[in-house]
């Protein structure tokens, strides 16, 4: 008789088949989907997504997608130094949604948990797009625009409620009667929802950065006013509890803008460009919402820096900007400021990149309703094959 050739999946136990593609990057787990209905039931499962992104996110430093309005391209953070590779990383081309208009442009957003934030304009529509897995939801807010008439008056956060495994686009703004409005968009209901959150005193008169910051459930936007100091700081919305509060910005740069806000290894941290002095300060929050544990913890020098991301415990990866060639390339400096090298990128890879860009780490997550429409399809067939059992007795 025939001896039947084994399998990997006849060899190695379910858990330990389950272990090892834990391991496996989620670019090649999205290609590994189709090598059996084993591995393909194992990778499309939400709670294997939720695992493999917590083991990723922990121990990488991401992906970045720097992008014009039209194009799309991303770099993996982790190879971007790597000088043993056999070859110097590239960007890799990402094709961006279906645009609704043909004369439409794409504005990046925000990201979570692998899913970037994109606006669409002219046509008021704001679409969450998995690069990774190509999926995309597109949601109007013509609705919301038409109550205001000035350009860049909404401010825009995007974020994860654990509490109720749900992702929420928020949109605050100055209604036409001077009246702040809030709204979240659930994917989970597919819905516009009306939030009534006060927000902290004298708010009213602070200036908000456009997009916000996703870090412990909230979303996080820099504030300053325009007239005096007292009340600058970070406003923060928990997405949980639905409501505002706000944490103070270290002493020393109140009256020292711009200030940008941003997250590295984890923390809150600010970041200011000193014109005189040619170098790029970043200050670092070192534990939640406790504003004594704001440190500087970099003073970098050789032009403008935007930070990205942490890089082997204190080494940090930035933009650097070259506003004389209209150019940008990735720089990465130790903890005293040092350069330690430049990516091997060429400049003219960056050339008229716009300052559009996010870190996020690549998953494997489904959209909310999609996971809500697969359970009902189950549960459909399994109610279909019990009703036939019943039929047949």
């Amino acid at each position: 008789m025939e001896r039947k050739q084994l399998g990997m999946n006849d060899i190695l136990p379910r858990e330990l088949i389950h272990r090892i593609l834990l391991r496996v990057p989620a670019e090649d787990l999205f290609r590994l989907r189709f090598v059996s209905k084993l591995w393909h039931s194992l990778i499309s499962d939400p709670h294997f997504a939720e695992s493999h992104y917590n083991l990723y996110s922990a121990a990488s430093s991401g992906s970045v997608l720097v992008k014009d309005y039209t194009n799309a391209c991303c770099v993996s953070l982790d190879t971007l130094f790597d000088v043993t590779a056999a070859a110097p990383p590239t960007f890799k081309e990402v094709s961006l949604p279906s645009r609704k208009t043909p004369c439409s442009l794409f504005r990046l957003l925000g990201s979570c948990r692998g899913f970037l934030l994109l606006e669409e304009k002219p046509a008021y529509f704001l679409v969450i797009w998995n690069p990774l897995t190509g999926s995309s939801k597109t949601i109007s807010y013509s609705h919301i625009a038409s109550e205001i008439q000035l350009d860049d008056a909404f401010r825009y956060g995007f974020g994860f409620d654990a509490s109720r495994d749900d992702y929420l686009i928020v949109l605050s703004w100055l209604d036409n009667y001077n009246q702040h409005r809030l709204v979240c968009f659930s994917l989970r209901t597919n819905s516009w929802i009306n939030l009534d959150a006060a927000l902290p005193k004298s708010i009213s008169r602070w200036k908000q950065q456009l997009f916000g910051w996703f870090l412990h459930g909230a979303i996080h936007w820099l504030c300053y006013s325009s007239k005096d100091c007292i009340d600058d700081g970070i406003l923060i919305f928990d997405l949980k509890e639905r409501n505002f509060s706000k944490i103070s910005m270290p002493q020393q740069l109140l009256g020292d803008y711009p200030i940008y806000l941003t997250i590295l290894g984890g923390c809150l941290a600010l970041h200011s460009y000193d014109i005189d002095n040619h170098k790029t300060e970043i200050w670092v929050m070192k534990e939640y919402k406790v504003p004594s544990s704001w440190i500087l913890m970099y003073e970098i020098p050789y032009g403008n820096n935007s930070p990205l991301c942490m890089s082997n415990g204190n080494d940090i990866i930035a933009l650097n900007f070259i506003p004389r060639y209209c150019k940008i390339r990735f720089a990465k400096y130790n903890v005293s400021g040092e350069l330690l090298n430049y990516s091997p990128l060429p400049l003219s890879e960056y050339y008229n990149f716009h300052r559009s860009f996010s870190v996020y780490t690549e998953s494997l997550f489904p959209f909310p309703c999609d996971i809500k429409d697969r359970d009902k399809k189950k549960k459909t067939g399994q109610e279909c094959f019990e009703q036939h059992d019943v039929a047949k007795d």
